[in-house]
């Protein structure tokens, strides 16, 4: 079923009205009818069936038919520091972390990063490509995305476990056991150009642990997708469900 954004304004009660680039969407690009059922999400955990009333480009309505709350508890809630990628690899990033469940994405800028774009302009067009992608994948909890900042700037204070990637280390492969212990987790990625004498100083003044994703030479894009899916599947936020048993341990199975 279609599943689209609801924002706090447009709900009255039982009845939505939709205007602006949703309505049409809904209207002129999907050509909905009046009498389909559709979802709503609120951003909240919030879950309404509805059927269209009406279905224009300027606007939309719809009856509310049925609500649920969705469960957002995550024991594990994950963050991707990402080093900013150039051209529209970030874009791709946002839109993957959103549908791999990365709670926020906290852009870094730092000493090899080679994206310099309007930084407001980014953050908007990160945010409506992340409400897109809660859409496509049924996500009802949006992806924080967090404003670009030096690394040096960044407070890792509330995470418990602080993990980096960086292409020069040798012996350590990603860790595991910190799914055997809940709490908040920043995951690092650098740049193109790699992680810079200085960064490594700010990681490891910041306690975070280096892993290496193997001998291959990835792209940065190639790398952030990589770590973020066997975190989150080490994590258990990949596991079905239906029947997950969130205090079990998916490294086990490895």
């Amino acid at each position: 079923m279609r599943r689209f954004f609801l924002p706090a304004h447009a709900r009255t009660d039982d009845r939505i009205a939709l205007t602006g680039p949703e309505a049409r969407h809904i209207a002129s690009v999907l050509r909905l009818r009046p009498g389909q059922a559709v979802e709503f999400f609120d951003g909240q955990g919030g879950v309404y069936a509805a059927v269209l009333q009406t279905a224009d480009k300027n606007q939309v309505t719809a009856t509310i038919t049925g609500t649920r709350q969705e469960d957002t508890d995550v024991r594990l809630p994950l963050t991707l520091a990402q080093c900013l990628l150039k051209g529209k690899k970030m874009d791709l990033l946002v839109q993957k972390a959103t549908e791999l469940g990365v709670q926020s994405f906290q852009p870094v800028v730092s000493r090899y990063c080679e994206n310099h774009g309007d930084r407001d302009h980014q953050e908007e067009r990160w945010r409506r490509i992340m409400i897109e992608a809660c859409k496509q994948s049924h996500r009802t909890l949006p992806m924080t995305i967090l404003p670009a900042t030096e690394l040096a700037q960044i407070d890792f204070a509330p995470f418990v476990h602080r993990l980096a990637a960086w292409e020069e280390e040798q012996l350590a492969p990603l860790p595991t056991n910190f799914a055997d212990h809940p709490g908040p987790i920043c995951l690092l990625l650098g740049p193109e150009g790699g992680l810079h004498a200085d960064d490594l100083q700010a990681l490891r003044q910041a306690e975070f642990t280096t892993f290496s994703l193997g001998p291959r030479i990835l792209r940065g894009e190639t790398a952030a997708l990589a770590a973020v899916s066997i975190v989150q599947y080490l994590a258990g936020a990949l596991q079905p469900a239906a029947g997950c048993n969130p205090d079990s341990n998916p490294s086990a199975m490895l």
